[in-house]
């Protein structure tokens, strides 16, 4: 049900099933108030091993915090369940507010989702909102939110974790770090055998890839011996992973340059159907509907970075944004 990592420091393993990220690395800090970091979906499943673990553990809930590191559903799922229970939960003011809009097929997030669909192009797929992973997996409720900023502190024990902004995979990620040791609890923003999905968010919050980048760039420049990710292994060489990462969307830049060149003014559809996914479908169309979200989301990121970096102009018609070189 669990593992001791270190001392006072536990891992859960949260599957997700049918899900390419195949599982949650959540963690929890035991000590006079715990800590509890990531919950997984809210299933009937991962709330059973969630509790059951805990219960294990000794965990008094009314004793206990979360902390949710940023907004997607196999972070936040069970949060509501653990709040009923006693639990406080933290999370940083701009996820939570993605969260607080996003409970219904009709709020404004999953609006906004379905209408930067159809901007890129999209219509012909014939996406469904109700098949989204985030929206079908999403907490239906949400309990009170105590907002955390970076420098915001949680101690447990001997452990004393400083709240980070690590924005990018979501515009309001937040880790956690311990200094004195150099433990990072990274949420999804520095994961060892997959790549973290950079997805456009919108104008409002620019370049999502670039602010990522960004952002890995100042985990080099910290003490960091143990990184606790939240998915698959966790990190032993956290720079050899950064230089992957940042090669890895290197060359998915050279990947769109090359056929802006080849195709001219094109869609962001355009460009993710030729692009190379690492996925068992023999082409777009054969592609799970699902991962279509993911896959265009991150192909307009790669765009408004290279718009960001000039080298690309974008113009709009009839509803569908059309990217070409300048």
């Amino acid at each position: 049900m669990y593992k001791e990592l270190y001392p006072g420091i536990f891992h859960i393993e949260i599957p997700l099933r049918n899900n390419p990220l195949k599982a949650l690395n959540c963690y929890v800090l035991k000590g006079e108030e715990s800590l509890i970091i990531d919950t997984g979906f809210d299933t009937e499943e991962n709330r059973t091993i969630l509790f059951e673990a805990l219960k294990l553990l000794e965990i008094d809930p009314r004793k206990t915090r979360l902390f949710l590191t940023h907004l997607h559903s196999d972070h936040t799922g069970l949060a509501a369940y653990l709040a009923r229970e006693g639990v406080k939960v933290y999370m940083g003011e701009v996820d939570g507010d993605f969260l607080k809009n996003s409970l219904h097929e009709d709020s404004p997030h999953w609006v906004h989702i379905k209408e930067m669909s159809l901007a890129q192009g999209m219509e012909e797929d014939k996406l469904e909102i109700s098949l989204h992973p985030g929206f079908r997996f999403r907490p239906k409720e949400l309990p009170p939110l105590i907002n955390t900023a970076a420098g915001d502190t949680f101690s447990v024990g001997d452990y004393n974790l400083e709240v980070l902004d690590l924005p990018g995979h979501t515009p309001g990620l937040q880790a956690l770090y311990e200094k004195k040791r150099g433990f990072l609890f990274s949420g999804d923003h520095l994961l060892m055998s997959i790549t973290p999905n950079i997805t456009f968010w919108g104008e409002e919050y620019g370049d999502s890839l670039g602010i990522y980048l960004e952002n890995l760039d100042k985990l080099t420049k910290m003490n960091i011996t143990q990184i606790f990710s939240s998915h698959r292994e966790l990190p032993q060489d956290h720079l050899s992973r950064i230089k992957e990462l940042k090669d890895n969307h290197q060359e998915r830049l050279d990947e769109i340059r090359k056929f802006l060149k080849e195709l001219g003014p094109s869609t962001v559809r355009d460009i993710t159907k030729k692009m190379t996914w690492d996925i068992r479908a023999k082409g777009w169309e054969d592609f799970p509907s699902a991962q279509k979200w993911f896959a265009a989301g991150e192909a307009h990121a790669h765009l408004r970075h290279l718009k960001e970096l000039g080298e690309v102009k974008e113009e709009k018609r009839d509803g569908i944004i059309y990217f070409s070189l300048r």
